[in-house]
């Protein structure tokens, strides 16, 4: 039983009732601590799984850029194969240019007469030559009317010859044009493929971008109820220090009274076994004088 001590109308508690109160307050302190716990792991729980699925969303992402930027290498790499074409295109206008002013040129200098006919003068005038008597100034004439008119001839040639490189130029700058458009055009398709990339990407990281905003949130409130579980168990200690304050004396005197019971109890039996010792030794005593 428990002693309550009143001095002038106030109630004096015992160190024992004074322990079953701060063990009271001490067992509901602990079990608030451990709800306090039991919803930071929750709260964490929940965080550290919103993070499982933001990795599996970032690594989705990562998997969008990836094609991406693969598409874009590729695009990039089209494009330096398309600027080249436009450059050998712009080469070749150049060259397309140059040769028709060649023609130009070359046709200014002739006489307007066809290449047939010429060949046929130059036959004409060689079989003259060859065939008939000349003096020396008519032959010098004729041969000098020969090379003017080999001079047509070779203009003629080649006015032919640059023709043909022209129609080649043509082809060619015909050809380059077909495959710079169908550059711009493969640009144009993988473009759009990497756009539609970019932006499933872009939405993977909105999506991790909210859920990391939710996991913040989950991360706070875990932090908050730790610290006050923490703040809990520190009262607890607080309390379970008192407790052990308040029971060292109680315990030391009950280990005196423990000892104390112990001495009386070794003292009760030497007490005893003395007294059977005297009884016995009085029975022998009166057997001996009393034999018969």
């Amino acid at each position: 039983m428990f002693e309550i001590f009143k001095h002038e109308g106030l109630v004096i508690e015992t160190p024992e009732q004074k322990i079953t109160q701060l063990s009271r307050e001490l067992s509901a302190l602990r079990a608030e601590r451990d709800r306090f716990n039991e919803e930071a792991k929750t709260w964490a729980e929940k965080r550290d799984k919103l993070h499982e699925e933001i990795k599996k969303i970032l690594l989705e992402a990562r998997g969008f850029r990836d094609k991406r930027d693969e598409l874009n290498n590729e695009i990039k790499f089209l494009k330096t194969i398309r600027d080249e074409r436009l450059k050998k295109r712009s080469e070749t206008f150049e060259l397309l240019k140059s040769q028709r002013q060649k023609i130009r040129d070359i046709l200014a200098t002739m006489t307007g007469r066809s290449l047939k006919s010429l060949e046929e003068e130059i036959a004409r005038i060689d079989w003259k030559i060859q065939t008939e008597p000349h003096s020396l100034e008519e032959e010098k004439k004729l041969v000098k009317q020969v090379k003017a008119l080999e001079a047509q001839l070779q203009a003629h040639r080649q006015i032919e010859h640059t023709k043909t490189e022209l129609e080649n130029l043509k082809k060619e700058a015909q050809m380059l044009k077909d495959e710079i458009q169908a550059d711009s055009s493969k640009i144009h398709e993988l473009a759009e493929k990497s756009q539609k990339f970019h932006e499933k990407m872009m939405e993977e990281l909105e999506k991790a971008k909210a859920l990391q905003t939710e996991a913040d949130e989950m991360h706070r409130k875990y932090v908050e109820t730790k610290e006050q579980a923490d703040a809990v168990h520190k009262k607890c200690v607080e309390i379970s220090e008192q407790i052990k304050n308040l029971r060292a004396p109680i315990n030391q005197k009950e280990e005196e009274e423990r000892k104390k019971q112990q001495m009386d109890l070794r003292k009760k039996n030497r007490e005893r076994r003395f007294r059977k010792t005297e009884k016995r030794q009085e029975t022998q005593f009166r057997r001996v004088q009393n034999p018969g």
